[in-house]
């Protein structure tokens, strides 16, 4: 089977218009099983497929992406980072969707892997086009830039790299491209905290934390809510809860609670960190009251 699949991939390479040759190499792909497939594609090279991402043609593009998905998932992490980084870092920026959710998925595996990941830390311009991923019109690839980032937080070595001031700065720079996208780095930022007290000590020390606490204060109503909506999502966790108790307790006793956070707001984040999750609907209620 791997001779054929390098006889399918020889055709491609021969041809001006190759959709039926991918459609074949798709086919002959997906009737080998998953576990068995590592073998037939270990030593193949895949750059012709790679190269034809380079096109106008949906159709195209899709199939290859089909192709690429099913290959790259057979291969191991430390085999991606070592034959395919540059193409998973021009996927990053590729003008199909489907496209950079490719080089995410496989990028997330690779940061979740301890002997291929210091490849990417080492990797600014990758890192940074995942945090641009955050800011693209299509939801799904935020989406998959934020749980890319998130899997790579769950390591010392990532959490460091992460909140570097280079880094910092290019998700600050993706913050103010508008209230939309500012709340996904919240959200982001939340699900790193959530992981442990270590992870949430690095957001609050980047200011984040605070950040998103003052954003209970603005005028617009559905900011507020979907503020406070963080920041319980935020309290889900027992570090989390007690590190926001503490803050506010903080707050209460320089007197500064009420201009801050506002006396609602204040009352109703203080009551909710008392009494755990089963307060959030009343916490969401408050927020939104006056919305009409």
């Amino acid at each position: 089977m791997a001779a054929s699949i390098a006889s399918l991939l020889e055709e491609i390479s021969g041809v001006e218009e190759p959709i039926e040759e991918l459609q074949v190499l798709k086919t002959a792909l997906f009737s080998i099983p998953v576990s068995a497939l590592r073998d037939c594609v270990s030593g193949q090279r895949f750059n012709v497929i790679f190269s034809l991402l380079n096109s106008n043609q949906r159709e195209q593009v899709e199939l290859c992406v089909d192709i690429l998905e099913r290959i790259l998932m057979a291969l191991s992490p430390v085999c991606l980072v070592q034959n395919y980084k540059m193409e998973l870092h021009a996927g990053l920026t590729h003008p199909n969707e489907t496209v950079k959710i490719l080089a995410l998925t496989q990028i997330g595996r690779i940061v979740e892997h301890p002997d291929a990941v210091t490849d990417i830390l080492n990797n600014h311009d990758i890192l940074r086009a995942v945090i641009h991923c955050i800011g693209e019109e299509k939801i799904a690839v935020a989406k998959q830039a934020i749980q890319c980032l998130s899997k790579m937080s769950h390591s010392k070595p990532g959490l460091d790299k992460l909140f570097q001031r280079d880094l910092l700065k290019v998700m600050k720079d993706v913050m103010a491209m508008s209230d939309i996208i500012r709340y996904r780095i919240y959200e982001l930022v939340v699900e790193i905290s959530s992981v442990s007290p270590i992870s949430l000590g690095y957001c609050a020390n980047s200011s984040f934390i605070s950040q998103l606490l003052g954003e209970l204060t603005g005028d617009d109503v559905l900011v507020r809510a979907t503020a406070i909506e963080m920041v319980t999502t935020l309290a889900h966790s027992q570090h989390g809860r007690q590190y926001l108790f503490e803050l506010v307790g903080s707050l209460v006793s320089s007197s500064t609670a009420m201009e801050i956070l506002g006396s609602q707001h204040y009352i109703s984040l203080k009551t909710y960190l008392r009494e755990g999750p089963y307060y959030v609907s009343a916490v969401a209620s408050v927020s939104t009251e006056g919305a009409d």
